[in-house]
């Protein structure tokens, strides 16, 4: 979806010299102070006009219009006293039509000024013919024709700014053109003409009472374009340009453009908590100002960010809300009904998710139907004249036709009876056809459902069989820790009784507290295979409880197991309990046997009927692409209790950043 840049028209033809400017520092009290001084003291009459003219745009800017009416009035007074002053009148009287609102007098205006003021070949009517053509060119883009606008910007204003020698103009007509280029994003071609307009303002003159705000918005465009096309340390370059200015200036309007790049800047970083506070930071400054497009376009950037964070129930939230906005256009309503749709789904709400979609589909379908009215009217007008023409060469002609048509009314009525004989023929094929076709996919209905239950037995077969598998594995694991373990304390036990019954009365205290340490590692080593089997705590005290205790058991002086739990409910069914138990104990087994890692995170959560298992360690990760030759059953049973519970597993691994497991089961 395209970037709304462009806003309505009153933010659109804006920040020019002479003219209004939308978004400001709002630090223009000094310079305002200073046009009033100077025309209380100054005794030169083409001085008090042009600084006047000034005044009354500085005015309407601030929306103080009668005070903007009535130094208006004083200027237009002196001015035709002044061929330059009369001419450059044009101009400034033409920005009462904006504020009104009157786009058509305003752009006819701007264009008989912009004819006036070419006899004039001073740097300071090129700027400003620079400036009146820069604001026809937004004007074209308002109409949809962005070639004629990128063409003005171009081949007449660019050439306009560089005889003017302003640079601060030069570089707001590339900032202008690479908008144009991100609205139709062509993101590189975009770079190349903010690249030229941060080198231009570098080079304008830091006196103008525009630098700043210039500057700021400069940067705040780029950085928002260095994110698209992924060069984010450049991007954070800009971000602090801007922020260089901007910290200053806490309530200015502009903040808005910016924590809008800030957060667009920390959202590809990943850094989503971040993102997130820039968006509600900017959503806060533009309210204030009652900007409520870039309010909405921050709302909306909140999207993206929320869905990686898969909270779904916030990205609802947010939709509804723009939806219910009734400021919103057409095409962004669209795609927030696309989204929405998307977000109830995920929520398992099938039926709003239908609702929206269905709301998406007649949005596509009233767009289409605006275009081609739009298609047709251009026809009618193209050939309306043609039209006239062929109805004075049909009455010319009818007398003609009345004779062919009496000759040819046998002919056409035979041809009507073939015809129709011809489409009954037809309909009772098609009739027919329609039959066999249904008949056809009710076969095919048939065969897909028996093949996907075919499938179904089979995959809970293959499930089954491994589960037999595994458990076989684990009676042989427990017969080995009990013949190995136990079994060979129990015999070393019984022979030291033997020895002691076989030896005199006096019985040695050490071989007596030997016995007892033997005994006791029996008992111990009984209580972990017991616990393997089943652990106490999970039937006592819940699942939480016995994954801190695992997590606790198996940690080391050289590995620090760390262990997060985050609304787990007691009502999960016991079955359950164990499945996830095994999970995550076999994914601790794994890493404490292979990833040689120092630092295990363990984070088990739920949400309804949703329980996540996320395992991260910093060891020495494994390669992906060869986990399938693996001979290991560890991880076979791994996947086969997770598709038990109709889950899915991610694995993220590498020799840099270890290893991740993020498992998703449905409880």
């Amino acid at each position: 979806m395209k970037n709304k840049l462009l806003l309505p028209l009153i933010l659109l033809i804006s920040q020019a010299l002479y003219s209004q400017r939308v978004y400001t520092l709002e630090d223009d009290q000094t310079y305002t102070d200073s046009l009033i001084q100077l025309i209380k003291t100054t005794r030169i009459d083409s001085v008090k006009g042009i600084t006047g003219f000034r005044l009354a745009d500085l005015y309407r800017r601030s929306k103080k219009n009668e005070l903007a009416d009535e130094q208006l009035a004083i200027a237009n007074k002196i001015a035709p006293k002044y061929p330059f002053l009369k001419d450059v009148g044009v101009y400034y009287n033409s920005t009462k039509y904006l504020s009104k609102g009157d786009i058509e007098n305003f752009e006819k205006q701007l264009s008989l000024a912009n004819t006036t003021l070419k006899k004039y070949t001073t740097k300071e009517a090129y700027a400003l013919r620079a400036y009146i053509v820069r604001n026809l060119s937004i004007i074209q883009q308002i109409h949809n024709n962005e070639k004629e606008a990128m063409r003005m910007l171009i081949e007449e204003a660019m050439p306009l700014a560089k005889k003017s020698g302003d640079y601060e103009v030069l570089s707001g007509l590339y900032k202008s053109v690479g908008i144009i280029f991100m609205n139709n994003e062509e993101r590189e071609k975009a770079d190349d003409y903010l690249k030229s307009a941060k080198e231009y303002i570098e080079k304008a003159s830091r006196s103008s009472y525009t630098y700043k705000e210039t500057k700021a918005e400069i940067y705040i465009i780029d950085a928002e374009n260095l994110c698209h096309i992924g060069r984010l340390t450049e991007a954070k370059k800009s971000l602090d340009a801007a922020y260089a200015i901007l910290k200053n200036y806490p309530k200015s309007n502009m903040n808005g453009g910016y924590y809008f790049s800030e957060g667009y800047y920390f959202y590809k970083v990943k850094q989503y908590e971040n993102a997130l506070k820039s968006y509600d930071k900017g959503i806060a400054n533009t309210t204030l100002f009652q900007d409520i497009y870039s309010a909405n376009r921050l709302k909306f950037a909140k999207y993206p960010v929320l869905k990686a964070m898969n909270r779904y129930e916030d990205v609802k939230n947010i939709l509804v809300n723009l939806i219910e906005d009734k400021s919103s256009f057409a095409i962004d309503e669209k795609r927030y009904s696309l989204e929405l749709a998307d977000a109830y789904e995920k929520l398992g709400d099938i039926k709003n998710a239908y609702k929206y979609k269905s709301r998406y589909i007649v949005l596509s379908d009233s767009l289409n139907e605006e275009a081609s009215k739009d298609k047709i009217t251009a026809l009618e007008a193209k050939f309306n004249k043609v039209e006239n023409e062929a109805k004075i060469a049909q009455l010319e002609a009818q007398r003609e036709r009345d004779k062919l048509i009496a000759e040819n009314n046998k002919l056409y009525y035979g041809l009507l009876v073939a015809i129709s004989v011809v489409l009954l023929l037809l309909v009772i094929f098609l009739w027919n056809n329609s039959k066999n076709q249904k008949k056809i996919a009710v076969e095919h209905a048939k065969n897909y459902a028996q093949n996907l239950q075919s499938l179904k037995d089979q995959k809970e077969i293959e499930v089954m069989q491994a589960m037999i598998k595994g458990e076989e594995e684990e009676r042989k694991r427990i017969a080995r820790d009990l013949h190995d373990g136990i079994g060979s304390m129990l015999s070393s036990l019984k022979m030291r009784f033997m020895k002691v019954n076989s030896a005199s009365e006096t019985v040695n205290l050490n071989e007596i507290e030997s016995m007892n340490t033997l005994l006791n590692n029996s008992i111990t080593e009984l209580r972990q295979v017991s616990y393997n089997l089943i652990p106490e705590s999970l039937l006592k005290l819940g699942l939480e409880h016995a994954l801190s205790d695992l997590c606790h058991m198996l940690k080391t002086d050289d590995i620090h197991i760390d262990f997060h739990a985050n609304n787990i409910k007691e009502d999960i069914p016991e079955s359950i309990q164990i499945t996830i138990y095994r999970i995550v104990q076999e994914l601790l087994n794994n890493a404490l046997k292979h990833s040689k890692s120092s630092e295990i995170l363990v984070d088990c959560s739920q949400n309804q009927s949703v329980f996540f298992i996320t395992i991260e360690d910093n060891g020495i990760g494994f390669d992906l692409e060869k986990m399938n030759e693996f001979n290991g059953q560890g991880l076979k049973n791994l996947k086969n209790r997770v598709e038990l519970l109709n889950g899915k597993i991610e694995i993220d691994s590498s020799h840099e950043r270890g290893t991740a497991f993020n498992i998703e089961l449905s409880i």
